[in-house]
């Protein structure tokens, strides 16, 4: 059988883009990288021709990617990724997008198809995971990104909402805070089912009883949080932190706040999730969750470029972790202060509260 370009990258043992790029006499490619894979095409035999299907010199040298919601603040810093590092391998990104619509997610992968791109990245939900399968099955290039499938099988760049969830919480933990309180997009969305479950396991871990009346359940947009945080501040006593899914969703909880006349960490201590453009903006600064989505965009373009280079499904799962970054909107609780927050009244049996879209 013949040689194959993912024969020579683990003969050489480098990756099959490194391979790609030699064989397509690309300048940013080592010496003695590049002797390494002449080395191994000499020793295997190697002939471009006998594979020549998935050879870059035959492709359109362009990408797609398919957007749920380009309101969204994370997408468009995930898109700035992908243009950057697709630039660098010498492609363009060509982009739509779906507003959740899980028909218009369909069309885009046909549309996108007839323009002939090499591959495409995208970020669906579990809806329409069957066209990941039907992509793999025809053996198409193609990347899930930002948020893991829970059925299909396909390359995937995801987040790890669960310890990402835990470590937000655990901060506010770590600063006295035992009433702690949690905005979410709830059993609706994965990050927001992922979040909850890291906000029970910290909660578990310092011994504090889950308290379903502390977890309210929006959507992911600044009038939700509003409505969120003003339900939670009727509660007798409220939480003192509040740990928020979002930070867009964070920045309704502010108003709400400060509609009541109270002060941010002074009355109620507030972290979110995403490290988004507005989170510096707000006064005080958000304490957020940085998911560095930019370096998320650019990997995932690597492992597109490799499907490609490679012409066949390799079915990796990178799963990337995710950092506090401090600012102030969290402040220290004394210890007796804590204590107190301990003998509150769980209300236990009192499912999560909905809110509506906003």
């Amino acid at each position: 059988m013949a040689a194959t370009i993912r024969d020579i990258a683990e003969f050489a043992r480098i990756s099959v883009t490194t391979v790609s790029r030699v064989l397509n006499d690309k300048p940013d490619v080592k010496p003695e990288t590049r002797e390494r894979v002449l080395a191994a095409i000499e020793e295997l035999g190697y002939s471009p021709n006998s594979v020549a299907r998935g050879l870059v010199l035959k492709r359109s040298n362009v990408i797609g990617f398919i957007v749920p919601d380009i309101t969204n603040p994370s997408f468009p810093e995930l898109a700035r990724g992908i243009v950057i590092r697709a630039k660098h391998y010498g492609y363009r990104v060509m982009f739509f997008d779906t507003n959740h619509d899980s028909n218009v997610e369909k069309e885009a992968i046909r549309l996108l198809r007839s323009r002939q791109v090499d591959g495409i990245i995208l970020s669906f939900n579990e809806a329409n995971q069957e066209e990941l399968e039907k992509l793999k099955l025809e053996r198409f290039p193609v990347v899930q990104i930002y948020r893991k499938s829970p059925v299909s099988s396909v390359t995937t760049v995801a987040l790890d909402n669960v310890k990402s969830g835990q470590s937000g919480t655990a901060y506010l933990l770590e600063h006295g805070h035992r009433r702690i309180a949690h905005i979410t997009t709830g059993e609706e969305t994965q990050s927001g089912k992922e979040r909850l479950e890291g906000y029970r396991k910290a909660l578990d871990e310092f011994g504090i009883s889950y308290q379903p009346n502390l977890v309210v359940v929006g959507a992911n947009t600044p009038e939700s949080g509003l409505d969120c945080m003003r339900r939670l501040l009727e509660l007798n006593p409220p939480p003192t932190a509040v740990f928020v899914s979002h930070d867009r969703m964070a920045a309704g909880a502010y108003e709400a706040v400060y509609e009541k006349g109270l002060t941010i960490p002074g009355d109620v201590s507030i972290i979110g999730h995403d490290n988004i453009e507005i989170s510096q903006l707000l006064h005080p600064k958000l304490t957020t969750i940085d998911t560095f989505k930019c370096k998320l965009g650019q990997l995932g373009v690597d492992l597109l470029i490799e499907e490609i280079a490679a012409d066949f499904p390799m079915n990796r799962e990178v799963v990337c972790e995710t950092k506090v970054v401090e600012r102030d909107s969290v402040r220290s609780l004394p210890a007796d202060t804590a204590d107190v927050n301990l003998q509150a009244e769980s209300e236990k049996g009192r499912e999560p509260v909905e809110i509506g879209p906003g």
